[in-house]
């Protein structure tokens, strides 16, 4: 009789799918109790189908101390790379990730393409602290062409406990195309565009996640997607939540704080937003563009929503052809634009209902040092109405002929100067411009291994003599998904002026009379850019504010 070595029985471990009775037994007797229970350290069992027992694979990885040609992804001899446990990985297999850096460097090679039913964990109580997936590579989406990509997703899989970064231009961590599977208790944070991109048809659920400081946007939901997004925290961004097409995502108990713009909703897109905080925003709260109509609140279902201290609008629909649903928010009435039904007249709206899910705490973001203490958010004002006692208003009703703007007329959202700092600031009470800041790493973060985040397009900047301006944080050039329009066609923004000032006095000339002037570049020409417009008369104003202070201006058409 010949036996075989522990390394060879081992290998064999993962194939093991034994009948209960005579096969158990039988192993029972002829090697121990102590001697089975030690050949299959890694497994669960479960009764199936009442017959046989499906075993639940765990892998090990190590980027310092594991081995993909020795390892065998046993917790004694771990895998070095998250790519080679996913090729040995089966059906309801845990990848556990050990702390460290994961990388090309060490060993990766991107994108990682999880499995349908394989769970990457790695520390879910710090929302993976000191467990990091660095980089991204070519991906060909069947949607949206060629992308960077750190992770694909795949039905049925499950992220959790990890932090992840694309530094990549236009890169995004997480890329969840037609697929639905669980996002939980992760760091998103220093990707080149999104913390994670949601294309295609799929619903996955988004619980509990960090999105902080990502190029262009914490996370982008297109295509026909009903995503859950479950009390997740977007901040530092510049959309938090960028939601277009025809996407029909559920919002419920996020925070959406310190973004340029909150949530930034455009193309014929329904999200159904509940119990979120959206706060203390650059610019907006709530934007709703083009034919997007967001269910913020009926009368048989409430939004319970807090949308205030924000710079500018706390709900700004003015540049939407629907009526906005926003009944049973605390939201103060002059701090909105746009047709709301503020006092729940309208119809129900038709959407996707919010999924009742159990309450639980929401992990609070990881410590600061006591030399950088966290931003406190401005006091409410006292003339906020409690979510069912809303400030009265005539009824309004689907058929009630209501101001809409006219092609091309913009929508008064002023912007902050250009990214020109090193740290950025709290966004300012209401009614004050926001300063100037930067999206990148500032003393006093404490997420793990924080990564300076390319600058996006340049914005389009603020306009001289209280003309608003707005740019758009898109992350760069791409295939797709689409960009989200940018504030300057969403705003139907036509021209741009400019000044050839190249030196230094000359520059300083210019912001004497436009304090928001910054300097840009133009086909590789370095000039100043004094506001942009929606119409020729705005333009003729600043041409000659420029001339009668011995200045020329140049009028450039925005595409």
């Amino acid at each position: 009789m010949s036996f075989r070595s522990p390394h060879q029985s081992h290998s064999y471990q993962y194939r093991i799918v034994a009948p209960l009775g005579i096969a158990t037994t039988a192993l029972f007797w002829f090697y121990g109790p102590t001697a089975i229970a030690q050949s299959i350290p890694e497994f669960q069992t479960a009764q199936n189908s009442g017959s046989e027992v499906a075993l639940q694979t765990q892998l090990f990885v190590n980027p310092t101390q594991g081995n993909d040609s020795s390892g065998n992804g046993s917790e004694s001899a771990p895998f070095k790379t998250i790519t080679q446990a996913l090729r040995q990985a089966k059906p309801n297999t845990t990848i556990r990730l050990s702390p460290g850096t994961y990388s090309a460097e060490s060993g990766e090679s991107f994108p990682l393409m999880l499995k349908p039913q394989v769970a990457l964990e790695g520390d879910t109580s710090t929302r993976g602290r000191g467990i990091l997936i660095q980089g991204g590579g070519l991906y060909l989406s069947r949607t949206s062409a060629r992308q960077n990509v750190g992770l694909v997703a795949a039905d049925g899989a499950k992220v959790s406990g990890i932090t992840l970064t694309n530094n990549n231009t236009s890169g995004y961590a997480l890329w969840v195309e037609s697929a639905s599977m669980e996002v939980t208790d992760n760091t998103f944070t220093g990707s080149g565009h999104d913390g994670i991109s949601v294309v295609g048809n799929g619903a996955p659920t988004i619980r509990g996640n960090h999105f902080v400081e990502n190029g262009a946007n914490g996370i982008t939901i297109y295509g026909t997607s009903r995503p859950q997004l479950v009390e997740n925290i977007f901040e530092r961004t510049g959309f938090g939540i960028n939601i277009g097409q025809k996407a029909e995502p559920i919002l419920t108990g996020n925070q959406v704080r310190q973004n340029r713009d909150g949530v930034v909703i455009h193309g014929s897109a329904r999200p159904v937003l509940r119990n979120n905080q959206i706060e203390i925003n650059e610019e907006n709260g709530v934007v709703a563009v083009g034919n997007s109509r967001p269910d913020m609140g009926t009368s048989g279902d409430p939004g319970g929503n807090v949308v205030r201290n924000n710079g500018q609008m706390d709900i700004n629909g003015s540049a939407t052809k629907e009526i906005i649903p926003a009944f049973g928010n605390q939201v103060a009435s002059d701090r909105t634009s746009g047709r709301l039904d503020l006092n729940g007249t309208l119809a129900p709206v038709a959407s996707a209902p919010v999924v009742s899910t159990p309450p639980r705490p929401l992990p609070l973001p990881l410590p600061r040092p006591a030399a950088t203490p966290a931003p406190t958010p401005p006091a409410t004002p006292a003339s906020f109405p409690s979510p069912t006692a809303t400030t009265p208003q005539p009824p309004l009703s689907a058929s009630v002929s209501l101001p809409v703007p006219a092609p091309g007329e913009g929508i008064s959202i002023p912007v902050p100067p250009p990214q020109t700092g090193t740290a950025r600031t709290p966004a300012p009470a209401p009614r004050t411009p926001a300063p100037a800041t930067a999206i990148g790493n500032r003393p006093g973060d404490t997420l793990p291994n924080l990564l300076p985040v390319p600058d996006a397009t340049p914005p389009i900047g603020n306009g001289g003599a209280g003309v608003p301006v707005v740019g758009a944080p898109s992350g760069g050039a791409g295939n797709g998904p689409p960009s989200p329009p940018s504030r300057a066609a969403a705003l139907g923004l036509r021209y741009r002026v400019i000044v050839n000032a190249t030196s230094s006095s000359d520059q300083a000339r210019v912001r004497r009379i436009v304090s928001d002037a910054f300097r840009t570049q133009i086909n590789g020409r370095m000039v100043m850019q004094v506001g942009a417009f929606a119409t020729q008369d705005k333009v003729d104003e600043m041409m000659q504010l420029l001339q009668r202070n011995g200045l020329t201006g140049v009028v450039l058409d925005i595409e």
